[in-house]
């Protein structure tokens, strides 16, 4: 059984013990036994305990690291704090190799393997269980699918090329030297676990507050979008963009209310899917250790997105033409303190609503105490859904005048909830079908900044480009210079992480991504 404990991290068979967020009874239900094996599968309880495991293992501290390092640590929002680790601290120095502890995506198989340890036994249980219909089970089936298709998204975005793994972990007798798929085969999977998902999947859990979490019809359709758009399929992500859209239940937040309601509270009218943590059950580590906590312990700040930032790159303060776009964004004064530098940025305030101390001495920096340091981590909510359409509109290759003010139209809906005194941001002020396009991927920053989604904005660039310096645009002003940094983020296969050491010395099928092959690196240090 070595071997495959520690292909899957040491989870394959086993729950979770821990216990979790007190609000969701949902992911309280654990089993009796802790190994789920084909004698465990005897009743409804059981079964759905082994789906909340896939859930709560999406709220581990090695899934949620890897989820906002994977997305964010490499983009143009995120320069190196003064507690930042070792293996943070080499990433943005453009050193990344197979020994960096980020590079293991043991957390992320073992949620795989949850789903499909569920998929495999759950059917038994109807015949077993009175009460276990064949509609709930097709209901838990659709949830399942959808759980493991946004894991495989996350790796194959951060990686390429993986193992496409569709059976359990259960036997001795399997053979777990699984090699890796082509991207277009994983995305392909994971498009029809998304469709096949979609038949049963629930609209809502209504009034029932307990099930908050849980993947519904807007939250698959939403990750349906986001897959369609890294796949250049435009039409489609449009299709499953306007699926979410009419979802009457969703509204953005007004500004007033925005810090307090989506990042503080969560949950709000706006959420479409978000991983549901609380101070009492289950703390949320990374989110207070990444952004806030003490200025001395803090891992990242905020680049210089603000008043001192490259006025030609900056999202806020931009000037396309005879405007001037975002002069007074809520986002900028919320999101981040462009009041103070502190080290090579700002501190981020977005998720933990920070009070400000003064501090009466001269030359003293300000003391952030953070007042929120369990967030709910958003995965979607309803503006990402309208920048995604507004993307797509502005990216097909037929897109018509009309197309261009829809995507206009679209920004404008996100951009005067954060500039509520601001014009309306309008086509002639953006001639070219080029300006439209960066006009998306500017708003597309303001809106998201640090929340997981920027750096694979950015690779969206290089694949429609097809050349990896696209990125240098945004990174370039943040590499220190040495020629060694710029060489490395030219090459595309070098914008994808490195596969673990670790997994590549227990599978003899899993070969490393061509970069960090010792011959490439050699090659690329001289």
């Amino acid at each position: 059984m070595n071997k495959i404990k520690i292909f899957f991290t040491g989870s394959v068979l086993l729950l979770s013990s821990v216990l979790f967020n007190s609000c969701s009874d949902w992911l309280d239900v654990r089993p009796e036994s802790e190994t789920v094996l084909e004698d465990y599968w005897q009743t409804e309880s059981q079964a759905n305990s082994v789906l909340m495991a896939a859930y709560r293992g999406m709220i581990r501290d090695g899934f949620m690291e890897r989820v906002m390092t994977w997305g964010e640590l490499r983009s143009d929002n995120i320069v190196e704090g003064n507690g930042i680790s070792y293996d943070m601290q080499q990433i943005l120095n453009v050193n990344l190799t197979p020994t960096n502890g980020l590079a293991n995506w043991g957390d992320f198989y073992s949620v795989i393997n949850y789903c499909n340890t569920f998929l495999h036994y759950a059917p038994l249980v109807v015949n077993r269980d009175a009460n276990f219909s064949t509609t709930k089970l097709r209901t838990m089936e659709a949830e399942a699918y959808a759980v493991r298709a946004l894991t495989y998204f996350y790796l194959v975005r951060a990686f390429r090329d993986v193992p496409l793994v569709t059976e359990p972990s259960i036997s001795d007798d399997q053979n777990f030297d699984v090699p890796k798929s082509p991207e277009s085969d994983v995305i392909q999977f994971i498009i029809a676990d998304l469709l096949r998902a979609k038949q049963n999947i629930k609209r809502s859990y209504g009034r029932e507050a307990f099930n908050k979490g849980r993947i519904t019809l807007s939250g698959l359709n939403s990750i349906l979008a986001d897959v369609y758009l890294w796949d250049q399929q435009y039409t489609n992500c449009i299709a499953a963009c306007d699926e979410v859209l009419s979802d009457e239940t969703l509204q953005l937040v007004k500004a007033d209310t925005y810090m307090q309601d989506v990042f503080f509270k969560g949950n709000s009218t706006e959420s479409v899917f978000e991983l549901q943590f609380d101070r009492n059950t289950q703390y949320n580590n990374k989110v207070p250790h990444l952004y806030g906590l003490t200025e001395a312990g803090r891992w990242v700040y905020a680049y210089y997105l603000g008043p001192k930032g490259n006025e030609d790159l900056r999202p806020f303060n931009y000037k396309p033409s005879t405007i001037n776009e975002s002069e007074k964004d809520y986002r900028n004064s919320h999101f981040i303190d462009t009041k103070t530098v502190v080290g090579n940025g700002y501190s981020i305030t977005k998720y933990l609503l920070v009070d400000v101390v003064e501090d009466q001495q001269e030359n003293i920096f300000p003391v952030y105490r953070p007042t929120n340091t369990t967030p709910n981590w958003i995965v979607y909510r309803l503006s990402d859904v309208i920048l995604m359409k507004a993307e797509a509109l502005s990216q097909r290759n037929d897109s018509s005048q009309n197309d261009l003010q829809n995507a206009v139209n679209l920004v404008n809906i996100t951009y005067l909830r954060s500039n509520e005194t601001a014009d309306s941001l309008k086509l002639s002020n953006y001639p070219l079908l080029s300006d439209v396009q960066e006009l998306v991927l500017r708003e597309r920053q303001r809106e998201f900044m640090f929340e997981g989604k920027r750096w694979f904005d950015l690779m969206r660039v290089v694949k429609r480009k097809n050349d990896a310096t696209a990125i240098l645009k945004f990174i370039g002003s943040k590499l220190t210079g040495d020629n060694l940094q710029m060489k490395k983020m030219s090459v595309i296969d070098a914008l994808y992480m490195p596969i673990h050491e670790r997994q590549i010395e227990i599978n003899p099928n899993l070969e490393q991504n061509p970069f960090y092959l010792e011959s490439e690196v050699s090659t690329e240090s001289n």
